[in-house]
C-alpha cells in the first residue's frame, strides 16, 4: 500500500491543527523536524497492519482477527519484528483523539466549529479478547490511498458526479468536479514533466505499460461526464434545480452547475491526449529499441516450417532475391533481379447439364414424398387438406432445411403420392400469409381432397 501521498498531504495539516501560534503573531514557521526515531519503521508496521485487516475484511465482512493471526501477517514481510512493537501499532490506531474543525452548513455565510473523536480511531477492538478490525474510517484508508496516487480509479468519481446530477443534489455537483479536475491537474504535470525527460522517470514507463487500461478509463469516464451534461440539458432539470435552490438558498447558478461538468469533460480530454503524446514521446525514443532480430533463428523455424508458394512469392516481391552475404542486408540488394509472372487462370465455360438437374430435382422429390406421403394421404382421408394446413404442420421441413417447392409440388401435382383415389386441385379466391424461415409467404391457398364417386 503506497502511503506516501496522503502522509504527505496530512502531515502539515495536523501541523496547523497541532500549531500554539496566536493570531496575528510572526507568519514564520519555525518547527523544521519532526519528533520521533525518523525511521518509518512504525509507520512500515502500520501500513502492513492495515492492509492484513483489509484483506480479512474483504474475507470475512466485518469479522475481527487475532493479534496472532496479525503478527503472523506482519512476519512474513518483517521477520525482525518484536511482538510488543505490533501491538503498540495496534494501540496508536485504536486509539481516538479529538480533532477540532469548522463546518458552514449550505446556505449559511458563517463557520461552525465542530470537534471529532469517535471516528478518528482506524481500528476497533473487542472487549473481551485480543481481536481487531477495522474501523469504518480505517476501511477509507486504502481507498483515499488509491484516490490520492492513480488516475485509472476516475470512473467512480465520474459516476459521483452524474449520480449527483441524476438525484438532484447540485450542492455537490462541484466539489465531486473539483476533486476530479485537481487529480486530473496532478496527472497532467506529471505527464508533462516525464515528456521533457523521457527514459528518466517512471512515469512514461506507467503509462507505456497500462496504456490500453489508461485509454479505457478515460473514454469511459467522458461518456459518463457527457450523460451528465445531457442530464442537464433537460428541461425538467432546469426547473428542478430553481425549486431547489427556492428551498436551500445556496449561493449557486445552474450555469454554474453545468461549467463544472463542461470543465469536467475538458480536462479529460486534455489528459487524453497528453497520455498518448507521452506513450508516443516513449516509444520513439531510442532507448527503448527493439533488439535485432536472430536470423539464426528465423532459418530454423523456416526448416521446421517452411514457407508456402503464396508467402515466398509475397517477400520476393517485397525484398527481391538476397544472398545475405552482407552482416545487414538492404531492401534494394537484389530489386527486381527476379520478376515474377502471375499466370491467369485459364477460364472455363460453364456447363448446364439438364440430366443433372432433372436427377436431382427427382431425387428431392422422392425423399419428401417418402418423408411426408403417408401423413398427407392419411389427412386425406379424413378430410381435404389445405396447403396452409400442411405448412402449419410444419411438412415442407426436411433434413433440417425448408423444402415448400416439394410441398407446393405435391399439392399441384399429387400424381406421386400413394393413393389409389382420384384427388382434385381447388383453389381458395383469398389470400394467405404465413411466417417461413424469417419471412413471410404469401400466396393464394391450394387444397387437396379426395374425388367423390357419389
Amino acid at each position: 500500500m503506497d502511503y506516501i501521498p496522503l502522509l504527505s498531504a496530512t502531515a502539515r495539516l495536523l501541523d496547523l491543527h497541532d500549531s500554539e501560534r496566536g493570531y496575528g503573531e510572526s507568519p514564520a514557521f519555525t518547527r523544521e523536524s519532526r519528533p520521533g526515531r525518523a525511521d518509518g519503521i512504525y509507520v512500515d508496521i502500520a501500513a502492513m497492519v492495515i492492509q492484513s485487516l483489509k484483506v480479512q475484511d474483504e474475507m470475512a465482512h466485518q469479522e475481527y482477527m487475532s493479534f496472532a493471526a496479525i503478527l503472523r501477517d506482519v512476519l512474513l514481510t518483517r521477520p525482525d519484528v518484536e511482538a510488543n512493537d505490533v501491538a503498540y501499532v495496534l494501540n496508536v490506531l485504536r486509539r481516538p483523539t479529538e480533532l477540532y474543525y469548522l463546518a458552514r452548513p449550505p446556505g449559511s455565510p458563517g463557520a461552525e466549529r465542530h470537534s471529532e473523536k469517535r471516528r478518528t480511531a482506524l481500528v476497533d477492538k473487542t472487549d473481551y479478547a485480543d481481536e481487531y478490525r477495522l474501523s469504518q474510517t480505517g476501511r477509507m484508508l486504502p481507498v483515499l490511498v488509491h484516490a490520492a496516487k492513480d488516475a485509472t480509479y476516475l470512473r467512480g468519481d465520474a459516476y459521483n458526479l452524474l449520480h449527483a446530477v441524476e438525484f438532484r443534489d447540485f450542492q455537490k455537483v462541484g466539489l465531486f468536479a473539483e476533486e476530479i479536475v485537481v487529480q486530473l491537474r496532478n496527472e497532467i504535470l506529471d505527464i508533462l514533466a516525464a515528456i521533457e525527460k523521457i527514459g528518466k522517470t517512471e512515469t512514461a514507463d506507467k503509462y507505456v505499460a497500462r496504456f490500453e487500461q489508461y485509454s479505457r478509463v478515460i473514454n469511459e469516464t467522458i461518456d459518463i461526464a457527457r450523460k451528465a451534461e445531457e442530464e442537464l440539458d433537460k428541461k425538467t432539470t432546469a426547473e428542478d434545480f430553481a425549486d431547489w435552490l427556492e428551498r436551500s438558498e445556496a449561493d449557486i447558478t445552474f450555469d454554474s452547475v453545468r461549467g463544472h461538468v463542461l470543465r469536467v469533460r475538458q480536462v479529460l480530454v486534455i489528459f487524453n491526449r497528453r497520455v498518448a503524446e507521452l506513450v508516443h514521446a516513449a516509444t520513439q525514443d531510442k532507448r527503448i529499441a527493439v533488439p535485432p532480430p536472430s536470423f539464426l533463428e528465423v532459418a530454423t523455424n523456416l526448416l521446421r516450417a517452411p514457407f508456402n508458394d503464396r508467402q515466398e512469392n509475397h517477400f520476393l516481391r517485397q525484398w527481391g532475391a538476397v544472398t545475405l552475404e552482407a552482416p545487414f542486408h538492404s531492401v534494394l540488394d537484389g530489386l527486381n533481379a527476379v520478376q515474377v509472372k502471375a499466370e491467369e487462370p485459364e477460364a472455363t465455360a460453364l456447363e448446364f447439364s439438364d440430366e443433372a438437374v432433372e436427377s436431382v430435382a427427382q431425387l428431392g422429390k422422392v425423399l419428401f414424398v417418402t418423408r411426408y406421403g403417408p401423413e398427407i394421404v392419411s389427412r386425406l382421408k379424413q378430410a381435404p387438406l389445405r396447403l396452409s394446413e400442411a405448412i402449419g404442420r410444419g411438412w415442407f421441413m426436411l433434413d433440417g432445411k425448408p423444402s415448400i417447392g416439394d410441398l407446393v409440388g405435391v399439392f399441384v401435382a399429387p400424381d406421386t403420392l400413394p393413393i389409389e383415389d382420384e384427388l382434385e386441385i381447388r383453389v381458395a379466391p383469398d389470400l394467405v400469409a404465413r411466417q417461413i424461415d424469417n419471412g413471410e409467404l404469401l400466396f393464394n391457398d391450394l387444397e387437396l381432397a379426395i374425388r367423390s364417386t357419389t
